[in-house]
């Protein structure tokens, strides 16, 4: 359940889960029960005051959530959706973006930090105690948990970052950045300079890629609400890579809070399985409201990035489907040359697509709810799997591309193989290795099946060995089968093998470091079968989800 936020008129401040002030006694009133009560910098003041046609830059002014302020004890809703229909913004653009005033003045500062620091400290207290003991129990395992801290350049992990450092009294745990290039500049400025110079004894790690966001929203389409392909790809993949290069696995501590959406109010504050399987993730602010982090970062005095002195609520990519119209709105103001690359690439995407009213889907926003890949090359996720003359059980499964050695890679998840070439084709025996997987179900060594494959050809021939399951057996070799039939290097493989046995990075299309992986058809199902029907690539471009086959 949210916090709720009061006023004190007295003493002019925010009062945080108390009706009563602890500075003067007096009763205070109720402003926010959504747990937001966000200072409001001058820069705001200044694009707040031209949508109201007033003067708001000397006022004490707290941001409420849902369009909803506090002006001087006032609560009001700003009407700023149809300012920014009318685009009326565009209309003083230049003035604030080439007047930006980085004044952190806070009104009644004092009273504020003093009326809610039994409140703050509470939670530090709590929030620290988490952190110490967590390191403290996962440091004594086999294989020994680093403490790092996934960075965002956002409010949270700017929190986060702090509270663990001071838990650890360590400065040199180290920060993962992960960079998607799809940052705002802000963040880049507040990662490379900022937060350096704050903090000039913790490594600060970027996770960069090579990959070329508006390359593949030619092959996706943008991403959407429903289509959010990029976050694998862009963010997860490069982290698992970085990871690999710790000294052990890592204890990762992310800025992950309930009240951000409804997917994250299922969260565990502590996650032994994460997208990345030697990761655990550890969220210490999870409880944590709006409030609270704002609270913390200027109790703290603690560098933060500057684009919440522009406006925006939350932090991430600019062009994120998730984010609103007022954070869209920002972007137009401060950063048109982005702004407008995306406009380009959407409304491209829209007459590429044959959208009806183009118009429509661009300016009012229906492509954050595109949920097919209508328009766009889909890709036939069945591929066919007939009954083959060797037995009973035995299956031809039929692929579109010729088959090559590559092909091998993309079998060793199910098991050591031998290899014997004769005139007419290749014998391949496949033998599962014994192994324990992550719930500690161990298996032991046995023959999985025969392939023979004819190079050049776009069959494969499964034998499945006796007391196999040959259904599940054909339909895991059928995932694999997709991924190397539509591989666009894309490295989402990568980030879901909890060994970081998968490479795309390198010379070949798809590998699999044989020293990494189980080899082991029931412990690696979780990397075949992640995705829909073994590759997301499939999984985006599906045409008829629900008429195909869901592995």
């Amino acid at each position: 359940m949210s916090k709720s936020v009061y006023w004190c008129n007295n003493c002019g401040v925010p009062i945080i889960n108390n009706n009563i002030c602890p500075l003067c006694n007096s009763k205070c009133k109720s402003i926010s029960t959504n747990g937001i009560c966000n200072p409001v910098f001058v820069q705001e003041k200044k694009l707040l005051s031209c949508i109201m046609e007033e003067d708001n830059n000397s006022k004490n002014i707290w941001y409420l959530g849902n369009s909803y302020y506090l002006i001087d004890g006032k609560r009001i809703r700003l009407p700023y959706i149809e300012y920014y229909k009318n685009k009326q913004h565009l209309n003083i653009a230049a003035l604030l973006r080439n007047d930006i005033i980085k004044d952190d003045v806070i009104p009644n500062y004092e009273s504020y930090v003093s009326a809610n620091e039994r409140y703050i400290n509470e939670l530090i207290y709590e929030a620290e105690n988490y952190i110490s003991n967590l390191t403290e129990l996962y440091s004594s395992k086999d294989i020994p948990y680093i403490p790092t801290v996934s960075f965002s350049g956002g409010k949270d992990s700017t929190v986060v970052s702090r509270l663990v450092r001071d838990a650890l009294q360590d400065e040199r745990i180290i920060h993962f950045f992960g960079d998607t290039t799809l940052e705002f500049p802000a963040t880049h400025t507040y990662v490379e300079n900022y937060f350096r110079k704050e903090n000039p004894f913790t490594p600060m790690i970027p996770s960069e890629t090579e990959k070329d966001f508006f390359k593949l929203c030619k092959i996706f389409g943008p991403p959407s609400k429903f289509q959010r392909w990029c976050c694998t790809i862009f963010k997860t993949s490069n982290l698992n890579n970085e990871y690999q290069n710790l000294n052990g696995n890592s204890l990762s501590f992310l800025g992950i809070r309930h009240s951000e959406s409804k997917e994250r109010q299922k969260y565990e504050r502590t996650q032994d399985h994460s997208k990345i399987g030697s990761q655990v993730n550890a969220m210490p602010i999870i409880e944590w409201e709006d409030c609270d982090v704002w609270l913390y970062m200027l109790y703290k005095r603690i560098a933060f990035n500057d684009a919440y002195r522009y406006g925006y609520k939350r932090v991430g990519c600019w062009c994120c489907p998730n984010n609103s119209n007022w954070s869209t709105m920002l972007t137009e103001i401060y950063y048109p040359e982005l702004a407008q690359k995306w406009r380009n690439l959407l409304y491209d995407f829209a007459e590429k697509t044959g959208k009806t009213d183009v118009e429509d889907y661009v300016e009012n926003g229906k492509w954050k709810t595109r949920k097919d890949p209508t328009g766009l090359e889909t890709r036939n996720v069945t591929i066919a799997d007939t009954p083959c003359n060797l037995s009973d059980r035995a299956r031809n499964i039929i692929i579109k591309r010729k088959i090559t050695k590559e092909i091998i890679e993309y079998i060793k998840p199910f098991g050591q193989i031998s290899m014997l070439d004769k005139d007419n084709a290749t014998y391949i025996t496949i033998t599962e290795q014994k192994g324990i997987d992550s719930e500690g179900n161990s298996f032991q060594e046995r023959k999985v099946c025969d392939l023979i494959i004819t190079w050049g050809t776009t069959v494969l021939k499964v034998l499945p060995a006796p007391g196999i399951d040959w259904k599940l057996l054909v339909n895991r070799l059928k995932c694999q089968m997709r991924k190397y039939q539509y591989c666009i290097r894309c490295s989402a493989c990568d980030s879901v093998c909890p060994h970081g046995a998968i490479n795309t990075f390198g010379d070949v299309r798809y590998q699999i470091d044989e020293t990494k992986c189980p080899q082991n058809l029931n412990i690696c199902s979780r990397c075949i079968a992640k995705f829909y029907n073994g590759c997301i690539t499939c999984q985006v471009l599906a045409a008829k989800k629900k008429d195909e086959e869901n592995l």
